[in-house]
């Protein structure tokens, strides 16, 4: 990957974040309690099941990777992950 395209990706990935932050509440309201992935401003998937929204994403062909996945709750998480 081109120094170019890592910064395309990352600033397409920031504006995915940027997206997830503005629709924070109306995806609240229509997924809650559920993990979405986002692709380009556009939820590309969702359910309450993060492995079974990945397995459903891979099969669409959509690149996991590149997607921002989030757990849309209005309770306040903290993860804590293996070192």
């Amino acid at each position: 990957m081109t120094p170019e395209s890592q910064q395309e990706s990352i600033a397409r990935f920031q504006q995915d974040v940027d997206y997830y932050e503005s629709c924070y509440e109306e995806l609240l309201q229509q997924y809650p309690e559920q993990w979405v992935a986002i692709l380009n401003q556009t939820v590309v998937g969702s359910d309450t099941d993060l492995d079974r929204l990945l397995s459903r994403l891979n099969s669409e062909g959509i690149p996991i990777e590149k997607a921002l996945i989030e757990h849309v709750t209005a309770e306040e998480e903290v993860l804590i992950l293996p070192a």
